[in-house]
């Protein structure tokens, strides 16, 4: 019997060992705008683990959902647009399981 309850031991510590790696690995995608030169925005993103986030889909939206600006980060995984009008956010999403929001109101130097 004793046998057995090593058995079923070893497993379980198996089966979360083999587990660790994807929490480990597991990292958000960040998203910082700030005021730049000329009535500009520029916002950078970066996920939580170092990574860049270069390409990565930026929508500049109303709060009624409409699309202000459309764009792409670039090499330096930044974008600058013209600040719009009135209240708006900015989402960055990488195609797939992960997304950042900036509100107007945080656009702060």
């Amino acid at each position: 019997m004793p046998d057995v309850r090593l058995r079923v031991l070893f497993c379980t510590a198996l089966v979360g060992a083999a587990a660790l790696p994807g929490v480990a690995s597991a990292h958000s995608l960040l998203l910082t705008c700030k005021p730049a030169d000329a009535g500009m925005v520029r916002c950078v993103g970066e996920f939580s683990d170092g990574a860049d986030a270069v390409g990565m889909s930026v929508l500049v939206k109303a709060y009624d959902e409409r699309v202000l600006f459309k764009g792409t980060l670039g090499g330096d995984s930044a974008l600058q647009f013209k600040r719009p009008a009135g209240e708006f956010f900015v989402r960055l999403e990488d195609g797939g399981e992960h997304s950042a929001e900036v509100d107007h109101t945080d656009v702060k130097p």
